[in-house]
């Protein structure tokens, strides 16, 4: 039985082939996330690194932490030769090995469905991000067309849905997170919370 990491490792070499985003949605998202110089930015679950060009398109004097679980997508991330402010890990977002109150922002784009023991995950996320900082969570191509997707696509994903905006902030308040902005659109899907 296939696990999890090895599900996302076998698509690491079609990954970037595959993506239907268009620029313009990828760049919306950045808009979102309100990124300033020098600011400290966690991009969870980046496999290839598909957010980072537009990160940098917005603002180059940033340091940007690019972590997945998935070491053959941080192989592929590593291959597009980003520059030295851009630094790539394998590391599991629930766990990690950054400071207290590190990050300004922490960017959850296309993959928070799949995360594994979400209060894990959100403890680690409130602990790294510092206070007043944006938790972003993202589906560029709505939260239906993400659940119908991972329904038809495999057993080990069918699972993982995007649930609706009253359901995610109730679960995320608990944990020190506070919604300031959700859009649920067809074909767009973002939440923004702050600590």
């Amino acid at each position: 039985m296939v696990d999890k990491k090895e599900f996302f490792n076998n698509l690491a070499d079609n990954w970037d082939e595959k993506d239907i985003v268009s620029p313009e949605k990828y760049r919306r998202i950045i808009s979102e996330v309100c990124i300033k110089k020098g600011q400290n930015i966690l991009d969870v679950g980046t496999g290839t690194g598909v957010l980072i060009p537009y990160i940098l398109e917005v603002e180059t004097k940033v340091n940007i932490f690019a972590i997945d679980f998935a070491e053959k997508m941080i192989e592929k991330l590593k291959e597009k030769k980003f520059p030295a402010n851009v630094r790539p890990f394998v590391m599991d977002i629930r766990k990690t090995h950054f400071a207290d109150t590190f990050f300004d922002r922490v960017i959850a784009n296309s993959c928070y469905p799949h995360f594994e023991e979400k209060p894990s995950v959100l403890r680690e996320v409130y602990r790294i991000l510092k206070k007043k900082g944006l938790f972003i969570i993202s589906h560029p191509t709505g939260r239906k067309f993400v659940n119908k997707l991972h329904q038809a696509t495999h057993p080990i994903i069918k699972e993982d849905i995007i649930k609706d905006i009253s359901f995610l902030k109730e679960s995320f308040e608990p944990f020190g997170f506070k919604l300031i902005n959700g859009i649920d659109e067809d074909d767009f899907f973002l939440l923004t919370f702050t600590k």
